[in-house]
């Protein structure tokens, strides 16, 4: 399964305390893209051998150096939990729909932004359900002409 074939792409990343720092790029623990589904009675996971289609444009990056080599990466310095749209070429590009960025909020055992992600999806069906209630019926007035 890829970007463009699920319905939402979810981008997790473990903050480490500082806004900077260094980070090993390329080589074979970047190329294999995984993917966890739950079912109603376990979680299933898979690995892809290869590359996945990118889930952000190529072409608004340089070349990509695929050798193990240092790097440094800049970014929050707390977890991130980031929901955002599939069914896109490139969903990575877009704004995320719903984000929680807090410190440990990826920490096992409670996983704290996984549980407010739950919170958040029940909260929006609730709604939803509640203004499905709240709205009247539609009525349609159309007159369908009789064959003669």
């Amino acid at each position: 399964m890829d970007g463009q074939q699920a319905d939402l792409v979810i981008a997790v990343r473990a903050g480490t305390g500082r806004i900077s720092g260094p980070t090993m790029k390329g080589g074979p623990i970047d190329s294999r893209p995984t993917v966890g589904q739950q079912t109603d009675t376990g979680i299933r996971i898979g690995a892809q051998q290869g590359h996945a289609p990118p889930l952000n444009d190529p072409s608004m990056s340089g070349p990509r150096d695929n050798r193990p080599h240092i790097g440094n990466e800049v970014g929050s310095a707390e977890d991130s939990f980031e929901v955002y749209l599939g069914n896109t070429q490139y969903p990575l590009d877009s704004s995320p729909v719903w984000r929680y960025v807090v410190k440990d909020c990826l920490q096992a055992p409670s996983v704290s932004a996984v549980e407010q992600f739950r919170k958040a999806v029940a909260e929006a069906e609730k709604n939803q359900t509640e203004e499905a209630l709240r709205s009247p019926p539609r009525v349609c007035n159309h007159v369908l002409a009789r064959s003669q």
